[in-house]
Formats: C-alpha cells, sequence, structure tokens
C-alpha cells in the first residue's frame, strides 16, 4: 500500500473544523466529496449519514486509507461526540490530506440518518506465511472489506498465526455466492483449501446466511465465526 507522504513528500495537509450546518451545505454540493464516520462499524451500522463511509479511527496509521485515494478531495469527517473525529483529521493532515473539515458528533446531528446491517467472517489464517483468504463474489451485492489480526505472542514470531476478518456490507437485495480460497497469491494453480457461503439480502438489506461454509473450512482445521452488526 503507498503511503500519502510517498505521493507527495513534505506537503503539508490541512484541517479546519466546521460547523454540522455548513457541513449540511457542503454536502449538497456535486464536488466530488466524501463523508467519513470515524466510529466503529458496529456503531456505523447502528445509525449514519447517508453515503458516509465507514473508516475507524483506530484503523487510520501512517498509512493512507484505500477508501481515501485523492489527497486533495474534500473530506468531511464526524463521529460520535468530536474527539475521534479530531484525532483522525489530525492523523490524515499529517499525511497530506489538505481539504480536510471535521464537524463533530453525530449525536449532534439534526439531519437524516439510516441504519444498516453489516456481517462478519473471521477465519483462521496464517498470513506471514504469505497464505491468506481471498473472497470473490458479485461486486455489485455487497461492499468487503478485510483485515488481518495477529495471535498474541510475548515477541514477535515470524510464521505466527491469527484471524483474518471480512465485513460485509449489502448493497443490493437478492441471493449471493462467497467463495473463499487459502493461498498464496503469487503461485499458480487453484487453492487446495476453499469453502463457499451462500446470503440472502431482503429488500430492505438485511442478511440472512442460508449456508455458512462451516462444515467445508472444518474438514481443512479452519473455524469460521459468523457476526452480526447493526438492525435486525
Amino acid at each position: 500500500m503507498k503511503r500519502a507522504g510517498d505521493r507527495a513528500p513534505g506537503r503539508a495537509g490541512s484541517c479546519r473544523r466546521i460547523d454540522q450546518e455548513t457541513a449540511r451545505q457542503m454536502m449538497a454540493q456535486d464536488n466530488g466529496h466524501v463523508v467519513v464516520d470515524v466510529r466503529r462499524h458496529d456503531e456505523y451500522a447502528g445509525g449514519h449519514i447517508p453515503g458516509a463511509v465507514c473508516i475507524p479511527n483506530e484503523t487510520i496509521g501512517a498509512d493512507q486509507p484505500e477508501e481515501l485515494p485523492d489527497p486533495d478531495q474534500v473530506i468531511l469527517i464526524y463521529c460520535r461526540s468530536g474527539n475521534r473525529s479530531r484525532q483522525a483529521s489530525e492523523k490524515l493532515a499529517r499525511m497530506g490530506y489538505t481539504n480536510l473539515y471535521e464537524f463533530g458528533g453525530i449525536i449532534d446531528w439534526t439531519g437524516q440518518t439510516v441504519t444498516g446491517q453489516m456481517i462478519a467472517l473471521t477465519v483462521e489464517s496464517n498470513p506471514t506465511t504469505g497464505f491468506r483468504w481471498e473472497a470473490a463474489q458479485d461486486p455489485e451485492r455487497f461492499d468487503i472489506l478485510e483485515s488481518c489480526t495477529p495471535r498474541p505472542q510475548s515477541a514477535p514470531v515470524c510464521g505466527a498465526g491469527g484471524w483474518q476478518t471480512f465485513l460485509l456490507t449489502p448493497r443490493q437485495p437478492g441471493t449471493v455466492r462467497l467463495t473463499f480460497a487459502y493461498s498464496r497469491p503469487w503461485e499458480s494453480g487453484d487453492a487446495d483449501l476453499q469453502f463457499a457461503c451462500t446470503l440472502e439480502i431482503s429488500e430492505d438489506l438485511t442478511i440472512t446466511v442460508t449456508e455458512d461454509g462451516r462444515g467445508a473450512a472444518e474438514a481443512h482445521g479452519y473455524h469460521p465465526v459468523w457476526k452480526r452488526y447493526g438492525a435486525g
């Protein structure tokens, strides 16, 4: 992943604090802006500003978030009460983002909010060896965010295992078949370890797991865990 600083060395970012009425007016403009919710995913699912992208504050480190590829894009940032949005804005400014506008917390928001449902699949993995799960699906149905968590160690251990989590946010109703394959991306041929699951997305974007893939995965010694966030 590229760092924002790698693309614009020495570039100073900037951030402004604005009130929520100004934020509403900016959201009404068709200027390519993005609204960023820096709360946790479960908080986001419980109610968020329409169209907002969830990038939790604790996931923002030294690397440019993939959801924010343009450091000059207008970015409107909020959280629950204003603390995390300020922290996230400061971190993004240090990366070189130039059009950051922080407008506090959703607890003070009087505009429209929407609720949603997300579902997460966590499965054992060992990405330090190059092996990782890859998800394949119809991109029109789900947005997928993927993260890795190492197994706790008293000291860093090369080859130590961990978990991968896939957070699935529905975009359209329908039936989705998800296939997970475990391999090294640079090696040719089909992956030896695979499992599939099926999810039904209703008109109100409620998710039902009709086939969880657990049996096929556990046959290989892996144990998928599903967790639901949000409405329903």
